[in-house]
């Protein structure tokens, strides 16, 4: 590769495919003859450094192969690989979503779950959207999504069900290639400090709230809406009573998945709250008590017709106020643990997938003695009707 002078006074370099950078035959023009051997130089250096492959790459290309060879010593890897690698990776993610798209899309898969959990998520989600919304949910960092969650869940219990709702988003982001991680997980729960006890029902509250399902048409001392029959609501009760079967759960519960002959209870995946199915053999106290349905009358559901005004009118006779129902599942926790002293005999029938909550938030509540008078509440002992007329 010699310079050639031209008339003009400028020089030409003709530079053969093999030494070209583009791979192709080029002619490249100088203004002094010292700058067309300058390049001429450089790039046999380059053939002779690097060999015929280089040719064709940039020299900066060469050098930047040259820096990532040495960051890879000791790794097998080739730098064909981490580039095919690079080249999927982006691939995946610009088929990303904002994170409004994703939890729109997320909010959908969860159609089947109960009315009081997407109404949670609604909630969560306007408020993340609102802070990162427009955010690819590949691009968005646990740091973010953290400050996102101090803004708007201010409290420790709410910033922990945020960051509990929100995980399941992002592991749906990370299936579906949408985001590389789940964030989530690099952030920790706030300590919420010293559980309070479980609040379980007295022994004469449950007397009360058995006693409480009876006819109230016509009863002044109740609103209008609530003058309703409550007879036919003692099976749903004395299931979250004596069962711990979850409210949702009784209200999906049909009288085909109750077999009193063989003594058994079948919660399936459909109607169950975390789509685990359960069988258990009801406890004899339960058994007793729904044995007073006539046998014509057990089918269709468990709860009868209006049944939010019926359970409301209950709570309210009863007195155990507003959050009761669920009180009757801790009610039975409590109780079946203290009694039979088998953690995963209470797990099993209340669907917990692990017997650490039922051990960490049930254990020591009441005594044996008061659990032991509590499965001995049976319809044939007029004590649960005296008991709490009196105490009226």
């Amino acid at each position: 590769m010699k310079p050639t002078q031209l008339d003009d006074g400028n020089w030409r370099l003709n530079i053969p495919a093999s030494f070209s950078e583009s791979g192709t035959r080029q002619r490249l023009f100088f203004k002094t003859k010292k700058l067309a051997e300058l390049e001429a130089e450089r790039l046999k250096s380059m053939a002779n450094l690097w060999g015929s492959t280089s040719r064709k790459i940039k020299a900066s290309t060469a050098e930047d192969a040259a820096k990532a060879t040495d960051i890879l010593k000791g790794h097998d890897v080739s730098l064909a690989y981490l580039a095919t690698r690079y080249v999927e990776d982006m691939a995946k993610l610009s088929r990303s979503k904002t994170f409004a798209e994703a939890w729109t899309l997320f909010e959908d898969t969860r159609e089947q779950k109960s009315d009081e959990h997407k109404r949670t998520l609604a909630r969560i989600g306007r408020k993340l959207t609102a802070s990162i919304g427009k955010k690819m949910i590949c691009d968005i960092t646990h740091e973010q999504l953290e400050k996102a969650l101090n803004k708007d869940f201010g409290s420790p219990h709410t910033f922990n069900l945020a960051l509990r709702s929100a995980s399941p988003a992002f592991n749906m982001a990370v299936t579906k290639g949408w985001a590389k991680e789940n964030v989530c997980k690099r952030i920790e729960k706030i300590d919420t400090g010293r559980k309070k006890a479980v609040a379980s029902l007295t022994l004469n509250q449950c007397r009360k709230v058995i006693s409480a399902c009876k006819d109230y048409r016509g009863d002044k001392s109740l609103h209008e809406n609530l003058q309703v029959n409550c007879d036919a609501a003692l099976p749903a009760i004395a299931i979250m009573l004596f069962a711990g079967v979850r409210p949702v759960e009784t209200t999906r519960l049909d009288w085909e998945n109750v077999d009193l002959d063989e003594g058994t209870i079948l919660i399936s995946n459909q109607k169950a709250k975390t789509d685990r199915s359960r069988f258990f053999d009801m406890p004899d106290t339960l058994k007793a008590w729904l044995e007073l349905t006539p046998r014509h009358e057990r089918i269709g559901s468990v709860c009868p017709p209006n049944w939010k005004r019926i359970i409301q009118a209950v709570r309210k006779k009863s007195g155990i106020g507003e959050s009761g129902n669920d009180q009757l599942r801790k009610t039975f926790a409590t109780m079946h643990l203290a009694h039979f002293k088998d953690v995963n005999l209470t797990r099993s029938i209340m669907g917990h997938e692990s017997g650490d909550v039922i051990f960490t938030n049930y254990r020591g509540i009441v005594k044996p003695k008061t659990a032991a008078e509590f499965w001995g509440i049976l319809p044939t002992e007029n004590e649960v009707i005296k008991e709490s007329e009196a105490s009226a």
